[in-house]
């Protein structure tokens, strides 16, 4: 590559640097949101699922509008969204509108990323170079995964868990000054593009009202008809959205892809293997904070064997495709992630951060084997002029499904742990509201209406509601890796149906 291409590279790489930041930072950071806005681990999922949906379900229009106006231009476009956002993220004064901020700010990903991989693949170098600047620009991505933690955690450190997303600012600025300096503006742009917006709005509706359902179920009550209703009305959209589909003019999901058995398969691969990891960057954390007491820096450290994993394996994978293939790859990743998540629910509670470091290694090294490679599946499966939309499609559901997964992990945590709870108050003799037992459950005693409640105990029973705290906390995570064990482990059968031979013949 020449010089120029060089410093667009780079370029490119600061800019994914800086999504991949906020994806893993936030997480750590929901402890401490928690305790700034009294609230449960229920609502503060939100901070993740919120920041999930819209970037996945704005990525194809993303792209699709990259192409029609130009990339560089959208990446402008979204990176002074997502800048916004992240002013907004740091000046909440509720979480409802830290919720939206980050709402917006998936917005803003949703537009820069599908136009970041564009340009580097079109605009940057020569076609021979093209795998290397993909696998530069997701080093970038991960890199910021990594770090993304250690800026949240000495952000806490430094008093306000706010100034982390003072970091998106800066990143989101230095991006937007090399994209305007550095890249050239497009003079050429495709014709006769179309975006369904009306697929992405019934998908995007459908899906928020599952998650909020799965928010407030315990509020409601899982058999009252309010919340029968909206699950009823979020799967009649479910069911809708294909009727839609036959009628937009550029679907999401083509017929004609939707008969390929094998691209089907795949698009089931990208959606499995993120749910051990979600639900893993979602509690670990926490395990770490709530359980073990440690604090919002160290926590971040003891996340590094998932994240270095995450790292490195999205470069490794890529390498490995076309020695061992996707059937393989596949196959051993989700069975080793499956491994991961029941090493945590079968390791005793008493071996401290040693109950879940096997899982966490195990977690991250099935998805270094299956997150690229699925993807990658996936584009083989269709003719090459679809590759750009299969890929954002498959990052798409990867991400929704995601989502899906952290709200029915959360769901099921918050349900075993309160029970959990109550049964471990009573056999220390302890009297207390159902009420004040959902303000403490999830392990958060730092939050003000926990303190109160801490308060009125004397110390040996306050002694003995911490005890009681950490078991149920303990114990709903492990539900919850219960229902991460599962849902990886279709992975598993669906390695197992994929036909390589099949896979590798262009669709007809």
């Amino acid at each position: 590559m020449d010089r120029s291409s060089i410093v667009k590279v780079i370029a490119l790489m600061v800019t994914g640097f800086g999504i991949g930041i906020d994806f893993t930072g936030a997480l750590i950071l929901v402890p401490a949101i928690e305790n700034s806005f009294d609230a449960d681990i229920t609502s503060t999922q939100w901070v993740l699922n919120i920041y999930a949906l819209f970037f996945a379900m704005t990525m194809v229009a993303g792209g699709r509008m990259g192409d029609m106006f130009g990339h560089r231009k959208m990446m402008i476009i979204g990176l002074a969204i997502f800048l916004f956002a992240s002013v907004m993220c740091f000046v909440s004064p509720s979480l409802d509108f830290l919720i939206a901020a980050r709402a917006l700010q998936g917005i803003g990903s949703g537009c820069v990323w599908p136009c970041t991989l564009a340009f580097g693949a079109t605009k940057v170098s020569r076609p021979e170079h093209r795998a290397m600047i993909m696998g530069m620009i997701l080093a970038g991505v991960t890199s910021g995964n990594v770090f993304g933690p250690l800026i949240s955690g000495a952000a806490v450190s430094f008093g306000d868990w706010r100034l982390f997303f003072l970091a998106n600012v800066l990143f989101s600025t230095i991006s937007m000054v090399t994209a305007l300096i550095l890249m050239e503006r497009e003079t050429q742009h495709k014709q006769g593009e179309h975006i369904d917006f009306a697929g992405i709005g019934v998908l995007s509706f459908a899906v928020l009202l599952l998650l909020y359902g799965l928010d407030i179920g315990a509020d409601w009550g899982w058999t009252s008809v309010p919340l029968l209703m909206l699950f009823f009305v979020s799967a009649a959209l479910f069911f809708f959205f294909p009727q839609v589909e036959k009628r937009v003019k550029e679907p999401l999901l083509l017929p004609q892809m939707m008969q390929n058995r094998e691209f089907r398969i795949t698009l089931g691969l990208n959606m499995f293997n993120v749910s051990a990891a979600f639900v893993g960057l979602l509690y670990f954390p926490q395990y770490m904070q709530k359980v073990l007491g440690w604090s919002v820096f160290e926590s971040a450290i003891g996340l590094a064997p998932l994240t270095l994993l995450l790292a490195v394996g999205s470069i490794v994978s890529g390498t490995l495709y076309n020695d061992f293939g996707p059937k393989r790859l596949l196959f051993w990743g989700y069975l080793i992630a499956t491994t991961g998540a029941l090493s945590i629910i079968i390791l005793p509670a008493g071996l401290g951060y040693f109950q879940i470091l096997p899982g966490m290694a195990m977690i991250g090294l099935g998805a270094t084997l299956t997150v690229g490679p699925s993807g990658t599946a996936a584009v083989c499966a269709v003719k090459p002029e679809r590759a750009g939309l299969v890929g954002g499609l498959s990052f798409m559901t990867h991400l929704v499904y995601g989502a899906i997964s952290v709200a029915f992990a959360t769901a099921i945590m918050y349900v075993v742990s309160l029970s959990s709870l109550s049964k471990q108050l009573v056999a220390d003799g302890i009297n207390m509201s159902a009420t004040d037992q959902k303000a403490i459950n999830g392990g958060t005693l730092t939050t003000g209406t926990a303190r109160a409640i801490i308060e009125k105990l004397s110390s040996e029973e306050a002694d003995k509601v911490k005890s009681a705290v950490a078991a149920a906390f303990d114990a709903g995570m492990n539900m919850a890796f219960v229902f991460a064990a599962i849902s990886v482990s279709i992975g598993i059968v669906l390695a197992m149906m994929l036909d390589e031979e099949q896979l590798h013949k262009v669709e007809g």
